[in-house]
């Protein structure tokens, strides 16, 4: 309601004394008081009602129009009931350029009050029916295939607010206006994945951030590793109860959409369900048939593929997740598709050939694992191994680039960590014969080896198993290794003699040091 609006309400007889040129400012509320200092009380945007009962000397108008103005006030009004305004009252509103309107006795404060809730709850009414209309015609718009991002700002425009939503990796997904910096997006999507209440106000780091609100957009299947945000400018908690419901109801919306995204990825992963057993059963032409389906390149001019190979460990309770977050993490990718539950694999498109295709891989995998980063906060359950292949030429190549992938992969769940990217052509030494290598295998392998030295460490408070690593470290050179490790040199033949017995291996032999080496490395 504005300042004229209440004016012209004949019944009530208000005038202004002065700030008639202000007319046009919006009220909030209307709160009545006759202490001198009420700032505590206010929050910005009352038509202050006062009987002047604070006034004892001129001075007392100076400190209680400061006082009434600092808390954001955009008017006063002065009751006459027990004697005309005052001129240093007057002075004092025209000093601070505030609205000064007088009250005469015959109306009382109580009925200037209910003029301005009655005005404000029927704005409010109408307002909130004019949004939920809006969104209604919002969400059918969306649910019929309109672009998100093009709904997302014609919504935001006529509510006045900007609004960015991102994904859980920092993705850009749609805005109201110039999407967010790459890292401002990364560090509200890291920061998100710990926070634990929503709406959540957060200021971004560098010096003199901006303030801004963080949604989560809810779906039925919305996990915190694959979701989407909505980012609002402001803080929250100074937003009114219509301000709450617009960005609920954008919220709503974007749920939509990210339904929408999500149903379309599950359909195209269960069309490509079958393509792991045909790749290894080398029916290529039917994998072709398959990947036409969902509109991804297949032939040779098109370029090539990189595999992609992931899991997530142990297997998470949530349904077909690790396929979730492959799918957001492969998502700006043209033409990617991703299939399988557990064990997921994705196919990516790649342009070029020969150089161009293996620097085309590379940016592939240095974009995973900086995507996969972002995520780290929210492993704290699980661990995330990706392995990719290099670039597969044609479709026959798929099957050993696929191999490939899930290789690196296995190599990137030995080497651990939160989240690992491993690509193919890191595997070229015999990290890749390990990785290859059944786990209940390497299980075996390992006990056989170190058992018994773990054993002999364990009942003796012993450091058999750290000696024969440092031996092998320095290629079994005594001299060297009883120097790193500060013990004399006869100190170390014993460790080794010990070690050699209770193995039943001969450190002297080649053979034998690789035998320990890789059963160390795979303890690691």
């Amino acid at each position: 309601m504005q300042i004229s609006e209440l004016l012209a309400i004949k019944r009530l007889h208000l005038r202004f004394l002065s700030g008639a040129e202000h007319a046009h400012r919006t009220l909030r509320w209307a709160y009545t008081t006759d202490l001198l200092d009420p700032a505590r009380y206010l929050r910005g945007g009352e038509f202050v009602l006062t009987g002047m009962m604070w006034r004892t000397r001129p001075q007392d108008s100076e400190a209680f129009v400061s006082s009434v103005v600092g808390a954001g006030a955009v008017a006063l009004g002065a009751g006459t009931a027990l004697g005309e305004v005052p001129d240093d009252l007057v002075e004092a509103c025209r000093a601070h350029d505030i609205p000064l309107v007088e009250v005469p006795a015959e109306t009382s404060f109580g009925a200037v009050t209910e003029e301005v809730l009655r005005s404000l709850t029927q704005r409010r009414f109408t307002t909130i029916a004019e949004t939920r209309d809006r969104h209604r015609r919002l969400m059918a718009d969306v649910a019929a295939g309109a672009d998100f991002s093009d709904a997302l700002t014609a919504a935001t425009a006529q509510e006045g607010r900007t609004a960015w939503v991102i994904s859980s990796t920092g993705r850009h997904v749609a805005s109201s206006g110039a999407p967010l910096p790459a890292a401002d997006r990364e560090w509200i999507a890291a920061k998100a994945l710990t926070w634990q209440d929503f709406p959540h106000t957060t200021r971004l780091p560098e010096e003199g951030g901006r303030v801004l609100t963080v949604v989560p957009v809810q779906t039925k299947e919305s996990h915190p590793l694959a979701t989407w945000l909505m980012v609002c400018a402001g803080d929250h908690t100074a937003w009114t109860d219509e301000e709450h419901e617009a960005v609920a109801e954008l919220a709503s919306v974007a749920g939509l959409a990210r339904s929408r995204a999500d149903e379309r990825a599950l359909a195209d992963a269960r069309h490509l369900e079958g393509l792991p057993r045909l790749l290894a059963a080398q029916r290529f032409d039917e994998v072709t048939e398959l990947m036409r389906g969902t509109g991804t390149a297949t032939g040779a001019d098109e370029g090539g593929h990189v595999v992609v190979s992931a899991v997530m460990l142990p297997e998470p309770r949530v349904p077909d997740l690790p396929r979730r977050v492959v799918t957001e993490l492969v998502a700006d990718h043209p033409g990617a598709v991703v299939t399988g539950d557990t064990d997921t694999l994705a196919i990516l498109p790649v342009a070029g050939a020969g150089t161009d295709a293996r620097a085309r891989a590379e940016e592939i995998r240095a974009r995973l694992l900086h995507r996969a980063r972002v995520l780290d906060g929210g492993l704290l359950d699980h661990r995330l191994a990706i392995g990719l292949s290099s670039a597969a030429r044609g479709i026959p190549e798929l099957r050993g680039a696929a191999v490939e992938a899930r290789h690196a992969r296995r190599l990137a769940e030995l080497r651990g960590g939160r989240s690992r990217v491993i690509a193919g052509a890191e595997i070229d030494s015999h990290e890749l014969l390990l990785a290859s290598v059944p786990e209940e295998v390497q299980a075996s392998y390992r006990e056989r080896l170190l058992g018994p030295l773990l054993a002999y460490d364990r009942d003796h408070r012993s450091e058999l198993v750290d000696t024969l690593e440092r031996f092998l470290a320095h290629s079994g050179s005594w001299q060297r290794c009883a120097a790193a490790m500060h013990v004399h040199v006869n100190t170390l033949r014993y460790r080794i003699g010990r070690v050699e017995e209770l193995t039943g291996r001969d450190l002297s032999s080649l053979e034998h040091r690789v035998d320990l080496f890789l059963a160390l490395k795979l303890r690691d």
